[in-house]
């Protein structure tokens, strides 16, 4: 269990499920460019629906060892002059 600031229960395993993984997936906006990784939004869309499973697995061992992966803050920033 996990304490929020209002020192409320939080479960992760509850909060963050397969059907609301798949829910913001479905709610991301098309036509985006990939990130640094070299995934896009249509990678993510037209994935396999294990998927979804696999990141509400990795989001809850994330929020249960409070450990975020160095290369989750990474970005690329490209400039464009006309």
């Amino acid at each position: 269990m996990y304490t929020t600031y209002a020192e409320s229960a939080f479960d992760a395993q509850t909060a963050v499920n397969v059907e609301l993984v798949d829910s913001v997936i479905r709610g991301l906006k098309h036509g985006k460019a990939a990130g640094p990784d070299g995934i896009s939004v249509e990678h993510l869309l037209y994935s396999h629906p294990l998927l979804c499973v696999l990141l509400s697995f990795l989001i809850h061992l994330m929020l249960k060892f409070s450990y975020v992966p160095d290369a989750f803050d990474t970005v690329l920033v490209r400039s464009f002059h006309y």
